[in-house]
């Protein structure tokens, strides 16, 4: 193995943050799908993953990390993303931390959710969001600069990016009111290897009707089997 492998699933999640670190950094990996890595569904596979779930990292020399934050901390640090300074490391975690805390009550619902059940999960979601977005423009306030630091970039900047990028599917005009929230969204497009990474993944299509992942130029519902 000579590349990171990022192993998860088909959908637009937890994948994303780690993958945009990467790419804004230049660094190579792969992406696996859990059944792709394991050799056999993600069912029977589970049981071999910490915490029966994914993502999870796999180093060069083998070695697997799983949880979310586990591996986001563990690419901030190699990827020279997390602040030397402990006060600033910490008020980083808290950015990461309410950012995270957006993943169940917005990830499912974008990914799977459809006909009434999306309806009803978006007006429940919408307010939990711009709460927390109004949370975000607070701290954003904090330090002079576009991100959550200030001038310089760090591991939490790419998960709140990814959650609010996200959330567009639920209303396209959801940081209407949030203007510092819409610059630091654009400083995040602006960054070396970001626009192309969003550019080339695969489009997420039918949110609210039917997902589906553009794979290689062909449509595939989102979920945690194979085709």
């Amino acid at each position: 193995m000579t590349d990171l492998t990022l192993v998860y699933f088909k959908m637009r999640a937890l994948a994303e943050a780690p993958q945009m670190m990467l790419r804004y950094r230049d660094h190579p990996y792969q992406y696996a799908m859990g059944w792709d890595y394991f050799g056999k569904p993600w069912a029977e596979a589970k049981s071999e993953a910490a915490y029966r779930q994914l993502p999870m990292l796999v180093t060069e020399d083998g070695t697997r990390i799983t949880q979310t934050g586990a591996i986001m901390r563990y690419l901030a640090r190699r990827l020279d993303l997390m602040p030397a300074d402990p006060i600033m490391a910490a008020f980083a975690d808290e950015v990461f931390e309410g950012a995270h805390e957006l993943f169940a009550p917005l990830n499912p619902v974008v990914n799977f959710r459809t006909g009434d059940a999306f309806r009803d999960a978006c007006e429940g979601c919408l307010s939990i969001l711009t709460a927390r977005f109004a949370d975000f423009e607070r701290l954003l306030a904090r330090h002079a600069g576009p991100f959550f630091l200030g001038e310089t970039v760090c591991f939490c900047d790419f998960a709140a990016f990814h959650h609010i990028d996200l959330s567009h599917f639920i209303d396209e005009a959801i940081l209407a009111d949030f203007p510092r929230l819409h610059e630091f969204t654009e400083a995040m497009r602006a960054l070396p290897g970001i626009g192309a990474y969003l550019g080339e993944r695969p489009e997420l299509m039918g949110v609210g009707v039917g997902p589906k992942l553009v794979i290689n130029g062909v449509p595939v519902p989102t979920g945690v089997m194979a085709d």
